[in-house]
């Protein structure tokens, strides 16, 4: 259930299978996201207490000391030389693909103010940006922004792992936020971005160990 009334944009933000998504999302992720944030919170505690120290683990020393190497990353990501954030205001989306920077940001994080109209409103601004609909006209000045022919390689970061979205309920408790932000930019736009042979990128904040990091695995596959 999504509480409470928002914008213009939320009848197609939030359709009934988006939201079923983000509720499926939920309800298989929630639990083990909650297990995450008490390891921390209990390892937080140890440190301060002193009868822990911060170190390499010893389960993982297989790892470190093999040879290996991740899979190929994707062709347009390849050149990050320069890569800019901001929030997911429309203008600002607009003008971040346009800047000649190689890699845009889309930031529901740290630089975005997460009232539930701005959460909903930057799906829509990213939903229009993927299909190259964006537009904006300045109410002062009058003056028109849309995309350029070309433009930088769209990344989204959504919220860290231990805030909540309270206005999205999922069996009447809060819905974690990046399930929130990752789900719906998904559900609109993998298969639109697939066409036009890029992909859904993300970028994943404050991760605090190689559990959290499988844990975003698990949702993704």
């Amino acid at each position: 259930m999504a509480q409470p009334a928002a914008p213009a944009d939320l009848a197609r933000v939030l359709t009934p299978e988006a939201r079923a998504f983000i509720e499926d999302l939920t309800r298989r992720f929630r639990a083990p996201l909650k297990e995450l944030l008490a390891a921390r919170a209990a390892r937080q505690a140890r440190l301060d207490a002193g009868t822990e120290k911060l170190d390499f683990l010893v389960e993982t020393a297989e790892i470190r000391a093999g040879h290996w190497k991740v899979s190929p990353i994707p062709a347009d990501l390849l050149d990050r030389r320069v890569e800019i954030t901001g929030p997911v205001d429309r203008k600002m989306v607009i003008n971040a693909l346009n800047s000649g920077a190689q890699v845009f940001m889309a930031d529901f994080e740290d630089s975005l103010a997460p009232t539930w109209e701005n959460v909903i409103a930057g799906q829509a601004n990213l939903m229009d940006a993927v299909r190259r609909k964006i537009d904006y006209v300045d109410p002062t000045s009058g003056k028109s922004y849309r995309l350029d022919k070309k433009i930088a390689v769209l990344l989204v970061r959504p919220r860290g792992l231990h805030l909540d979205e309270r206005h999205f309920l999922v069996d009447g408790s809060p819905a974690p936020a990046p399930l929130v932000d990752f789900g719906l930019y998904l559900f609109h736009n993998a298969k639109e971005l697939l066409a036009r042979k890029t992909g859904p990128y993300y970028y994943l904040p404050k991760l605090q160990g190689h559990h959290e990091a499988r844990w975003w695995n698990d949702v993704m596959t």
